[in-house]
Formats: C-alpha cells, structure tokens, sequence
C-alpha cells in the first residue's frame, strides 16, 4: 500500500513507500521509507527524473539488497522494488513521472501489455 501526504501548499508532500506484505504481517511491520519532493517541478522531465530516481533508491532500502549468492531473494528484493516503485508513481500521479517511469521500464504500459497478450 502506499500512501501520498500532501500539505495545502505542497512543500511537504512525501510519498511512502512500502514493501509487499508478507503472509500475516501487520502494517506497522512493514518497513517504509518517504520520499520528500515539495522541492521538485513534476512538470519537466528533470524534476520527474529525480523524483523516480529518488523512489528507486528508497524501494532498494526498503526491499533490501540481498546477498548475490541468494538468487530466490534477489528475484523476491527485484520484484518488491518494481511493485513499490510502480504503486509510488501511480499515487504521485504526474504525468512526467510516468512516462519517465514508463521510459526505464521499456515503453508505455499498453505497449508492454500488448506485448504480452
């Protein structure tokens, strides 16, 4: 789950960020981490760039960097930092986040989609 908090002007907005539940788990042991970007104009491609740049970082301290020798955790830590990394994009809901979010991942979402099907 992620959560978008914002204030009436924005400066303090953060976005945070969570790592998939596991079986039985309660919210307050999932462990997260917020990404502040009050200080960033989501409407050009730099501000955005940062912005996704700093949500990856903080889905990695969040879904943690297993040892390399451990390939069942590694694939697990990969795919909690692409599930978080795509939730904190869609609550941030900015359109040059997206499609730099899109960009990284290979293309739009209907395109990979249709690439599937």
């Amino acid at each position: 789950m992620n959560i978008l908090t914002k204030n009436p002007i924005r400066t303090a907005a953060a976005v945070a960020l969570f790592a998939a539940l596991t079986a039985g788990a309660q919210a307050a042991d999932v462990p997260q981490a917020h990404v502040k970007y009050g200080d960033l104009n989501l409407g050009t491609t730099a501000g955005a760039t940062v912005l996704y740049q700093r949500i990856r970082g903080a889905a990695a301290l969040v879904c943690g960097v297993p040892d390399a020798q451990d390939l069942a955790r590694v694939a697990s830590a990969k795919a909690c930092a692409a599930r978080t990394v795509a939730e904190a994009v869609a609550v941030v809901n900015a359109p040059r986040l997206t499609a730099v979010h899109e960009a990284r991942m290979g293309g739009s979402r209907a395109t990979r989609l249709a690439t599937i099907g």
